[in-house]
């Protein structure tokens, strides 16, 4: 069974929405990699070049966000997201954590 957050949900739909038409990638959704399901990767149409990973949370308080930019970059690490993309044969892999609360949004580059 899928856990089904619905505010993750409609962020995800928005930031979604804004990568679509990316040159040289192509945006994918949900996908499964490593231990577990990506929120959104953006898979290079050429392999030696890197993709670029968004895992994204939802906080209802402006102070939980670092908290939440924290869980994403968790989450990538105990899932393996980055080795089952390098596994794809993919050059490289950017991640990076995405937080919303309300209006407000911090990416954090994960190192």
């Amino acid at each position: 069974m899928i856990d089904f957050d619905s505010d993750e949900s409609f962020y995800h739909g928005i930031f979604l929405s804004m990568l679509y038409g990316t040159q040289g990638y192509s945006v994918r959704s949900n996908r499964e990699a490593g231990n577990g399901r990506t929120d959104i990767v953006l898979y290079p149409n050429r392999p030696k070049d890197p993709a670029i990973l968004f895992e994204l949370k939802v906080r209802k308080k402006f102070n939980e966000m670092e908290d939440g930019i924290e869980e994403a970059f968790t989450q990538i690490r105990d899932q393996k997201y980055e080795e089952g993309i390098l596994d794809e044969g993919y050059a490289g892999v950017i991640s990076f954590g995405v937080c919303f609360c309300k209006k407000s949004c911090i990416i954090s580059l994960m190192r």
